[in-house]
């Protein structure tokens, strides 16, 4: 990077890469681009919105397309239950609040320790760690999500220590050991969505 001529984003067709797109000429940023000319009318400014914004969604738009499905995930599956039934929604809505809620913590927190670790190697010019973090991470929180998978298998029990009544309890327990596998998803997926944005 010692070359300011560099573009920080670039395509992959740039590094010798087959059957990718060029990057459009938008989202490609360089350190001689400089600031914006002094906006004189509403046409400048109009131009120059439409060019920041063009690389705000290129940054930003598979983020917040992976965001918006991996939240409405949740709200999608109560939906569903809904129209089952009422027992059936009040199961799913006490394992998406409760178990689910839980570990869905604990596995950002976990996933969001890969942000600060990967930030810190790329200002220090440690490239080469930035896979090594994300390999470690991974095994990191697959680990956790072992140690959280009891919560999914014995979810009934658990939810009768709040005071949960029995129809509800039983019927989420079921419903917890259906969603166990998004519980290694979740580990998984965090480190994957946190490694970009370090």
């Amino acid at each position: 990077m010692e070359d300011a001529t560099e573009p920080l984003l670039v395509s992959g067709s740039d590094h010798g890469c087959v059957g990718r797109k060029k990057a459009p000429a938008g989202a490609v940023f360089t350190r001689e681009e400089g600031d914006i000319e002094p906006i004189g009318g509403v046409g400048d400014f109009w131009r120059e919105f439409a060019a920041e914004f063009r690389k705000l969604w290129y940054l930003t738009g598979p983020a917040i397309f992976t965001s918006v499905y991996q939240y409405s995930l949740g709200a999608v599956t109560q939906m569903v239950a809904g129209h089952v039934g009422t027992l059936e929604l009040a199961a799913v809505s006490v394992e998406n609040s409760v178990i689910t809620g839980f570990s869905f913590g604990v596995m950002l927190g976990m996933g969001s320790a890969l942000e600060t670790m990967c930030g810190q190697a790329y200002e220090a010019g440690q490239l080469d760690m930035l896979g090594v973090y994300m390999q470690c991470s991974w095994v990191v929180v697959l680990a956790v999500a072992l140690l959280l998978a009891p919560f999914y298998m014995f979810a009934a029990p658990l939810l009768q220590l709040i005071g949960q009544t029995p129809e509800i309890l039983r019927a989420a327990g079921r419903f917890a050991l259906w969603m166990l596998p998004q519980l290694f998803t979740y580990a998984v997926n965090f480190p994957i969505a946190k490694f970009p944005q370090a």
